[in-house]
């Protein structure tokens, strides 16, 4: 039995599991079905009371992360709140084109700097 949670800021239906759950809202599952897997998957739905241990072949490989380019834009700027190298943020920066994402960069790579660059 696992514990899910809706992380997203509207209603989610689950139809194969007979779920619908408001922002927020827990719910616990015998086993996770097709649309559970995929929408934890998707990053619509969290575990709860399950600790995420990082994956150390990705810390091994420095800046492998540093393409946004596959993330849409509203993804792209998600992800660099979690940024705290600042050169990372810097590698992000040279490979980027978007404008919006690139706003983001900045103040992420001033906020990590402290505006000392």
């Amino acid at each position: 039995m696992i514990t899910i949670k809706n992380i997203r800021p509207g209603i989610l239906m689950i139809p194969d599991a007979g779920l619908r759950l408001t922002p927020g809202q827990t719910a616990e599952v015998n086993e996770p079905t097709r649309q559970v897997g995929r929408l934890l998957a998707s990053g619509h739905l969290a575990r709860v009371g399950v600790r995420a241990e990082p994956e150390p072949a990705e810390s091994q490989q420095p800046f492998e992360s540093a393409d946004l380019s596959k993330l849409t834009a509203q993804q792209a700027i998600a992800s660099i709140a979690e940024m705290d190298d600042p050169e990372h943020v810097k590698a992000v920066i040279e490979s980027e084109k978007r404008r919006s994402v690139l706003d983001a960069l900045i103040k992420k790579r001033e906020e990590l700097t402290g505006g000392a660059e």
